[in-house]
Protein backbone atom coordinates (compact mmCIF):
# COMPACT_ATOMS: atom_id res chain seq x y z
CA UNK A 1 0.00 0.00 0.00
CA UNK A 2 2.55 2.70 1.17
CA UNK A 3 4.97 1.67 -2.25
CA UNK A 4 1.82 2.06 -4.48
CA UNK A 5 1.01 5.21 -2.35
CA UNK A 6 5.23 6.63 -3.38
CA UNK A 7 4.96 5.33 -6.82
CA UNK A 8 1.59 7.11 -7.29
CA UNK A 9 1.97 10.45 -5.57
CA UNK A 10 5.73 10.26 -7.19
CA UNK A 11 3.79 10.11 -10.82
CA UNK A 12 1.11 12.20 -10.51
CA UNK A 13 3.07 15.38 -10.17
CA UNK A 14 4.98 14.67 -13.25
CA UNK A 15 1.39 14.26 -15.54
CA UNK A 16 1.25 18.00 -13.68
CA UNK A 17 4.76 19.07 -14.08
CA UNK A 18 4.07 17.78 -17.96
CA UNK A 19 1.29 18.90 -18.92
CA UNK A 20 1.45 22.61 -17.14
CA UNK A 21 4.43 22.63 -19.32
CA UNK A 22 2.61 22.07 -22.60
CA UNK A 23 0.61 24.82 -21.28
CA UNK A 24 2.85 27.72 -20.87
CA UNK A 25 4.50 26.35 -23.86
CA UNK A 26 1.47 26.89 -26.22
CA UNK A 27 0.84 30.08 -24.58
CA UNK A 28 4.37 30.84 -24.86
CA UNK A 29 4.05 30.11 -28.99
CA UNK A 30 0.94 32.48 -28.88
CA UNK A 31 2.35 35.29 -27.30
CA UNK A 32 5.47 35.07 -29.59
CA UNK A 33 3.27 34.85 -32.39
CA UNK A 34 1.50 37.39 -31.74
CA UNK A 35 3.55 40.44 -30.33
CA UNK A 36 6.49 39.26 -31.68
CA UNK A 37 5.67 37.74 -35.43
CA UNK A 38 5.07 40.16 -38.23
CA UNK A 39 1.60 40.46 -40.00
CA UNK A 40 0.37 40.06 -43.39
CA UNK A 41 -0.27 43.45 -44.46
CA UNK A 42 2.08 46.21 -43.48
CA UNK A 43 -0.01 48.94 -45.51
CA UNK A 44 -2.12 51.58 -43.63
CA UNK A 45 -5.55 52.16 -45.36
CA UNK A 46 -5.88 55.56 -46.27
CA UNK A 47 -2.32 56.86 -45.17
CA UNK A 48 -1.55 59.65 -46.07
CA UNK A 49 0.60 60.69 -48.51
CA UNK A 50 4.49 62.51 -48.25
CA UNK A 51 4.11 61.44 -44.63
CA UNK A 52 6.29 59.10 -42.91
CA UNK A 53 4.39 56.96 -40.84
CA UNK A 54 6.73 55.56 -37.76
CA UNK A 55 5.15 52.78 -36.08
CA UNK A 56 6.55 51.57 -33.04
CA UNK A 57 6.62 50.14 -29.02
CA UNK A 58 4.30 52.03 -26.46
CA UNK A 59 5.34 55.34 -24.59
CA UNK A 60 7.92 54.68 -21.97
CA UNK A 61 7.54 56.18 -18.62
CA UNK A 62 10.53 58.84 -18.71
CA UNK A 63 11.33 58.40 -22.45
CA UNK A 64 8.99 58.58 -24.98
CA UNK A 65 9.31 56.00 -26.34
CA UNK A 66 10.32 51.93 -24.78
CA UNK A 67 12.76 51.61 -27.74
CA UNK A 68 16.07 53.40 -28.34
CA UNK A 69 15.69 52.50 -31.59
CA UNK A 70 12.47 54.37 -32.30
CA UNK A 71 14.16 56.93 -30.64
CA UNK A 72 16.62 57.11 -33.13
CA UNK A 73 14.83 57.38 -35.71
CA UNK A 74 12.44 59.70 -34.52
CA UNK A 75 14.92 62.02 -33.08
CA UNK A 76 16.63 61.74 -36.92
CA UNK A 77 12.69 62.76 -38.36
CA UNK A 78 13.02 65.84 -36.36
CA UNK A 79 16.45 66.67 -37.16
CA UNK A 80 15.57 66.73 -40.53
CA UNK A 81 12.00 68.66 -40.15
CA UNK A 82 10.36 65.42 -42.26
CA UNK A 83 6.85 65.34 -41.66
CA UNK A 84 5.89 62.02 -39.75
CA UNK A 85 3.10 60.43 -37.34
CA UNK A 86 4.16 58.33 -35.05
CA UNK A 87 1.79 54.45 -34.51
CA UNK A 88 2.33 53.46 -31.24
CA UNK A 89 0.68 49.93 -32.37
CA UNK A 90 3.05 47.12 -31.13
CA UNK A 91 2.96 46.00 -35.07
CA UNK A 92 6.25 44.35 -36.03
CA UNK A 93 7.31 44.96 -39.31
CA UNK A 94 8.75 42.33 -42.31
CA UNK A 95 11.63 42.10 -40.27
CA UNK A 96 9.56 41.27 -37.13
CA UNK A 97 11.54 44.01 -36.09
CA UNK A 98 10.26 47.85 -34.50
CA UNK A 99 10.20 50.09 -35.21
CA UNK A 100 9.78 49.81 -39.55
CA UNK A 101 7.97 52.65 -41.65
CA UNK A 102 5.59 53.23 -44.30
CA UNK A 103 5.98 56.36 -47.14
CA UNK A 104 4.16 57.00 -49.94
CA UNK A 105 3.26 53.00 -50.11
CA UNK A 106 6.85 51.73 -49.55
CA UNK A 107 7.84 49.74 -46.35
CA UNK A 108 10.83 49.76 -45.07
CA UNK A 109 12.00 47.84 -41.86
CA UNK A 110 15.30 48.85 -39.45
CA UNK A 111 16.40 52.23 -38.30
CA UNK A 112 19.32 52.03 -39.95
CA UNK A 113 17.81 51.27 -43.28
CA UNK A 114 14.98 53.77 -42.75
CA UNK A 115 17.60 56.49 -42.60
CA UNK A 116 19.53 55.36 -45.40
CA UNK A 117 16.08 55.26 -47.56
CA UNK A 118 14.94 58.89 -45.63
CA UNK A 119 18.16 60.49 -46.89
CA UNK A 120 17.61 59.29 -50.44
CA UNK A 121 14.31 60.24 -50.73
CA UNK A 122 15.38 63.48 -49.30
CA UNK A 123 18.54 64.42 -50.43
CA UNK A 124 19.48 64.43 -46.91
CA UNK A 125 23.39 64.04 -45.91
CA UNK A 126 23.86 64.81 -42.40
CA UNK A 127 27.60 63.20 -42.16
CA UNK A 128 28.68 65.80 -45.33
CA UNK A 129 31.46 66.92 -42.99
CA UNK A 130 33.02 64.62 -41.77
CA UNK A 131 36.33 63.04 -43.00
CA UNK A 132 36.43 59.26 -43.57
CA UNK A 133 38.25 58.72 -40.93
CA UNK A 134 35.18 60.49 -38.76
CA UNK A 135 33.01 58.32 -40.66
CA UNK A 136 34.87 54.75 -39.63
CA UNK A 137 34.29 56.15 -35.60
CA UNK A 138 30.95 57.10 -36.70
CA UNK A 139 30.66 53.44 -37.58
CA UNK A 140 32.20 52.31 -34.83
CA UNK A 141 30.12 54.06 -32.30
CA UNK A 142 27.09 52.95 -33.88
CA UNK A 143 28.22 49.67 -33.30
CA UNK A 144 29.27 50.23 -30.01
CA UNK A 145 25.36 51.58 -29.17
CA UNK A 146 23.26 48.98 -30.89
CA UNK A 147 25.46 46.24 -30.34
CA UNK A 148 26.37 46.52 -27.19
CA UNK A 149 24.84 49.06 -24.82
CA UNK A 150 21.26 47.71 -26.29
CA UNK A 151 22.34 44.55 -24.98
CA UNK A 152 22.84 45.45 -21.78
CA UNK A 153 20.11 48.56 -21.53
CA UNK A 154 17.42 44.87 -22.12
CA UNK A 155 19.44 42.68 -19.45
CA UNK A 156 18.80 45.32 -17.12
CA UNK A 157 15.03 45.92 -17.43
CA UNK A 158 13.86 42.24 -18.25
CA UNK A 159 16.14 40.45 -15.84
CA UNK A 160 18.47 42.30 -13.66
CA UNK A 161 16.02 44.90 -12.49
CA UNK A 162 13.96 42.30 -9.95
CA UNK A 163 11.14 45.09 -10.01
CA UNK A 164 11.06 45.17 -13.67
CA UNK A 165 10.26 48.87 -13.07
CA UNK A 166 10.31 49.88 -16.63
CA UNK A 167 7.41 47.52 -17.65
CA UNK A 168 5.53 46.98 -14.62
CA UNK A 169 4.94 51.33 -14.57
CA UNK A 170 3.39 50.70 -18.34
CA UNK A 171 0.40 48.19 -17.29
CA UNK A 172 2.64 45.04 -18.87
CA UNK A 173 0.97 41.93 -16.41
CA UNK A 174 3.59 39.11 -14.50
CA UNK A 175 2.95 36.61 -17.27
CA UNK A 176 3.54 39.14 -20.31
CA UNK A 177 6.92 40.27 -18.17
CA UNK A 178 7.95 36.79 -17.69
CA UNK A 179 7.69 36.15 -21.34
CA UNK A 180 9.97 39.69 -22.08
CA UNK A 181 12.75 38.41 -19.22
CA UNK A 182 12.68 34.97 -21.37
CA UNK A 183 13.25 36.32 -24.60
CA UNK A 184 15.85 39.17 -23.23
CA UNK A 185 17.92 35.73 -21.95
CA UNK A 186 17.55 34.09 -24.74
CA UNK A 187 18.88 37.29 -27.24
CA UNK A 188 21.81 37.69 -24.53
CA UNK A 189 22.86 34.34 -24.50
CA UNK A 190 22.88 33.71 -28.65
CA UNK A 191 24.84 37.57 -29.09
CA UNK A 192 27.09 36.67 -26.41
CA UNK A 193 26.64 39.40 -23.41
CA UNK A 194 24.18 37.02 -21.35
CA UNK A 195 26.88 34.43 -20.67
CA UNK A 196 28.61 36.77 -18.03
CA UNK A 197 27.72 37.71 -14.64
CA UNK A 198 25.42 40.53 -13.72
CA UNK A 199 28.85 42.06 -12.40
CA UNK A 200 30.63 41.22 -15.44
CA UNK A 201 28.43 43.37 -17.94
CA UNK A 202 28.43 46.23 -14.93
CA UNK A 203 32.18 45.88 -16.10
CA UNK A 204 31.34 46.34 -20.37
CA UNK A 205 28.77 48.94 -19.33
CA UNK A 206 31.65 51.08 -17.92
CA UNK A 207 33.73 50.33 -20.18
CA UNK A 208 31.84 51.61 -23.05
CA UNK A 209 30.31 54.57 -21.18
CA UNK A 210 34.27 55.33 -20.72
CA UNK A 211 34.83 54.94 -24.45
CA UNK A 212 32.20 57.09 -25.65
CA UNK A 213 32.59 60.11 -22.65
CA UNK A 214 36.09 60.17 -24.09
CA UNK A 215 35.09 60.71 -27.25
CA UNK A 216 32.74 63.66 -26.75
CA UNK A 217 34.57 65.33 -24.69
CA UNK A 218 33.02 68.49 -24.06
CA UNK A 219 31.52 69.09 -27.79
CA UNK A 220 27.86 69.95 -27.98
CA UNK A 221 27.74 66.66 -30.17
CA UNK A 222 30.14 63.70 -31.09
CA UNK A 223 31.33 65.27 -34.03
CA UNK A 224 31.66 69.13 -32.88
CA UNK A 225 28.86 71.86 -33.09
CA UNK A 226 26.47 70.20 -35.49
CA UNK A 227 24.68 67.19 -34.96
CA UNK A 228 24.91 64.07 -37.50
CA UNK A 229 23.47 60.44 -37.80
CA UNK A 230 25.40 58.92 -35.44
CA UNK A 231 23.92 61.49 -32.82
CA UNK A 232 20.35 59.89 -33.12
CA UNK A 233 21.64 56.66 -32.64
CA UNK A 234 23.74 57.68 -29.28
CA UNK A 235 21.12 59.65 -27.87
CA UNK A 236 18.13 57.16 -28.29
CA UNK A 237 20.44 54.46 -26.34
CA UNK A 238 22.20 56.54 -23.93
CA UNK A 239 18.83 58.50 -22.79
CA UNK A 240 17.25 55.03 -21.96
CA UNK A 241 20.15 54.81 -19.54
CA UNK A 242 19.87 58.57 -18.25
CA UNK A 243 16.13 58.43 -17.65
CA UNK A 244 14.99 55.49 -17.99
CA UNK A 245 16.95 52.37 -16.28
CA UNK A 246 16.50 54.00 -12.53
CA UNK A 247 18.93 52.25 -10.20
CA UNK A 248 21.29 50.36 -13.33
CA UNK A 249 25.07 50.85 -13.00
CA UNK A 250 24.53 52.85 -16.38
CA UNK A 251 22.68 55.62 -14.94
CA UNK A 252 24.31 55.31 -12.07
CA UNK A 253 28.11 55.16 -13.83
CA UNK A 254 26.25 58.62 -16.11
CA UNK A 255 25.46 60.49 -12.98
CA UNK A 256 28.69 59.91 -11.08
CA UNK A 257 31.50 59.03 -13.44
CA UNK A 258 30.50 60.46 -16.99
CA UNK A 259 28.16 63.91 -16.31
CA UNK A 260 29.38 64.99 -19.72
CA UNK A 261 27.04 62.14 -21.20
CA UNK A 262 23.92 63.42 -19.07
CA UNK A 263 24.67 66.47 -20.14
CA UNK A 264 24.70 65.54 -23.94
CA UNK A 265 21.50 63.98 -23.65
CA UNK A 266 19.66 67.05 -21.93
CA UNK A 267 20.83 69.26 -24.66
CA UNK A 268 19.88 66.81 -26.96
CA UNK A 269 16.64 66.98 -25.66
CA UNK A 270 15.91 70.31 -25.24
CA UNK A 271 17.03 71.18 -28.70
CA UNK A 272 14.94 68.51 -30.56
CA UNK A 273 12.29 67.15 -28.16
CA UNK A 274 10.12 70.38 -26.45
CA UNK A 275 7.19 68.34 -26.07
CA UNK A 276 9.43 65.61 -24.26
CA UNK A 277 6.97 65.54 -20.84
CA UNK A 278 3.73 65.61 -23.00
CA UNK A 279 4.81 62.08 -24.46
CA UNK A 280 5.44 60.21 -21.54
CA UNK A 281 3.64 57.07 -20.50
CA UNK A 282 1.33 58.91 -18.34
CA UNK A 283 1.03 62.07 -20.18
CA UNK A 284 -0.23 60.02 -22.67
CA UNK A 285 -2.69 57.94 -20.42
CA UNK A 286 -4.26 61.67 -18.77
CA UNK A 287 -4.59 62.84 -22.49
CA UNK A 288 -6.48 60.05 -23.73
CA UNK A 289 -8.62 59.75 -20.21
CA UNK A 290 -9.93 63.45 -20.71
CA UNK A 291 -10.27 63.22 -24.74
Amino acid sequence: MSSEHRAGSGWFPSIKTAIFVVFVSIISVFLCRHFWSAPDDFHTPNAPRDVVLLHQLGHGLQCPSLSPFALKVETYLRMNNISYKSLYDRKMGPKGKSPWIEYNGEVIPDSSFIIAFLNRQFNIDMNAFLTPHDRGVATALQRLAEDSLYFQLGLWRAVYDKEKETFRGIGLNSFYIWMLERKAKDDAWHHGIGRHSEEEVAVITEKDLWALSEILGDKHFFFGSTPTEVDCTLFGHLSQFVWQARRSPGEKLINEKFPNLKSYCERMKEKFWPDWNELLFHAQQDKSASS
